[in-house]
């Protein structure tokens, strides 16, 4: 596994740890500490709601800075979005190589990608965004106006046509609502997937799976574990946020809060770089003065730091330390899922990160387990 993968599964709870945002399954996972998501977390906050809790400078005593509220007994809804069978057809249609076809005598079917050349014309006269020497179009998407894609079924390559059609009265450019038009459209190139079918199951899977059948139940329980991660994830999500709501900040560590904006610098500048700039042309790109930004880190800051004292809070609540066997298991199943040993995972990324990581999921884990929890069917 790659660092940068540990490192991203690192900021899936460093989310929820900082800034009360959680990770997902692997299928819909953010760095929640990439700059996008840092300048989002603070995007909505107004000179009104600028946090003036005061901050306190060298040691600190935990409960000077922070009333722990009411953590037991949440009321939370599981909510596990059910998985269709167009849905397992559709995310095995998204693993299919789409092949040009190569047979002179095929015809655009529905599902096809079609390279085409067209161009609109209203009384003869060609009209903007209506000509294209070459675009790729599924059939059956909808992408076009209604009668478009239908009209292109039966085509070969090569073959052109004329459509006439009807824009829709609801088009969005008011000028072209419910005009009468003529496409005329060629056929550049078809493309399609392949027919599922045994064979290629066989050679997708490397004869793991043999069946179409058997590959459409793994896809399918594949596909309800994400959806449980997912809903599991926004349980959490909303836990931590209801635990936020019942606490008190009273002051905020100098320290906790200068790890917070640097934490939050750190993120910007590596989102900068992957843009190919410096981080002052970034933060102009996203529309902020240098006021705006400092500001935006100054929030992020504090909102870690707040987040920090929560999490200390809640640990010495639950009389629950790192010298724990809990902890030591979290600790060494976290470096086993990524290929590595516990002693790499913190020479990499600081003690203090990892066990921010492993004592939040443990304490998550306990506030879940207080709960009351309602499936959204019921």
């Amino acid at each position: 596994m790659k660092k940068t993968g540990i490192f991203v599964a690192l900021c899936l709870a460093a989310s929820l740890f900082a800034t009360g945002c959680g990770g997902d399954s692997k299928d819909d996972s953010k760095d929640a500490s990439s700059g996008s998501e840092a300048t989002e977390n603070t995007s909505s906050v107004s000179g009104d709601d600028l946090d003036t809790t005061p901050i306190v400078e060298g040691e600190f005593v935990l409960e000077e800075c922070i009333t722990l509220g009411n953590y037991k007994g949440l009321k939370l809804t599981r909510d596990v979005a059910a998985v269709s069978d167009e849905d397992v057809e559709n995310y095995i249609r998204s693993l299919m190589v789409t092949t040009e076809v190569t047979d002179p005598d095929a015809v655009v079917q529905e599902g096809d990608t079609v390279n085409l050349a067209f161009e609109g014309t209203r009384d003869g006269v060609a009209f903007e965004g209506g000509t294209s020497s070459s675009y790729d179009l599924v059939i059956g998407s909808g992408s076009f106006i209604p009668g478009f894609e239908d009209g292109m079924i039966g085509m070969k390559v090569g073959e052109s046509r004329d459509l006439n059609l009807t824009f829709p009265e609801t088009y969005q450019n008011e000028e072209m609502r419910g005009a009468d038009v003529v496409f005329h459209v060629t056929v550049n190139k078809i493309s399609r997937t392949p027919d599922l079918t045994d064979e290629w199951v066989l050679e997708y899977t490397s004869s793991e799976y043999t069946t179409v059948a058997e590959y459409r139940q793994y896809v399918r329980e594949l596909l309800e574990t994400n959806r449980q991660n997912t809903a599991l994830q926004t349980m959490r999500q909303e836990a931590w946020s209801q635990v936020r709501e019942n606490c008190s900040f009273l002051q905020l560590p100098a320290s906790y809060v200068e790890d917070g904006k640097t934490e939050f610098e750190n993120s910007i500048t590596q989102e900068a770089a992957y843009s190919g700039m410096d981080l002052e042309t970034y933060v102009q790109s996203k529309g902020l003065t240098q006021e705006e930004y400092e500001s935006k880190k100054d929030q992020y800051g504090r909102i870690a730091a707040e987040s920090r004292l929560m999490l200390a809070a809640l640990q010495k609540a639950e009389g629950m330390s790192t010298e724990d066997k809990e902890y030591q298991e979290g600790l060494e199943t976290l470096a086993q899922a990524y290929g590595v040993d516990a002693e790499t995972l913190i020479d990499s990324f600081g003690e203090d990160t990892v066990e921010q990581y492993v004592m939040t999921s443990l304490i998550m884990d306990r506030i879940l387990g207080y709960a009351e929890i309602t499936d959204a069917a019921e």
